[in-house]
């Protein structure tokens, strides 16, 4: 197969439920332990190859629809933009928000990214909802 052209499907192996969420749980932890500059050099390397540190760490990589690596691009997008990003402004919205009782809508923002972590795990692709919006799933790499 030229390098150019996309895998078919029956070649193209999707991670576990399992190792999506190991995948979750080792970010966090490698994100914490750099807090986050390692991580972001560490990404800026990978990235490329549609792969994340702890993808790169557990033999997973991050596709696009057609079955080719994700590019850097969209890998920021769904790692960088979606991942983070549009978490850290949902959270921040919610803390602007005032609540009789005092109850913290923080913790809705927390929930939400869990659901869309999560998501892999009932999905027939097993797409955490940001790879449904970036358009990528992951595959054993």
């Amino acid at each position: 197969m030229a390098s150019d052209e996309a895998p078919s499907e029956a070649t193209i192996v999707l991670a576990s439920r399992g190792q999506r969420l190991s995948g979750h749980v080792l970010e966090m932890a490698l994100f914490g332990l750099t807090l986050g500059v390692g991580w972001a050099f560490w990404f800026a390397s990978t990235g490329r190859g549609g792969q994340t540190p702890a993808k790169r760490l557990l033999g997973m990589r991050v596709i696009d629809a057609e079955g080719r690596p994700a590019s850097l691009r969209r890998m920021v997008i769904r790692d960088v933009l979606l991942k983070v990003v549009a978490f850290v402004l949902l959270d921040l919205l919610l803390l602007s928000m005032e609540v009789e009782g005092g109850l913290n809508l923080a913790l809705a923002g927390v929930v939400a990214w869990l659901v869309a972590a999560l998501w892999c795990v009932w999905d027939g692709n097993r797409q955490c909802l940001w790879d449904r919006v970036a358009g990528t799933r992951v595959e054993v790499a």
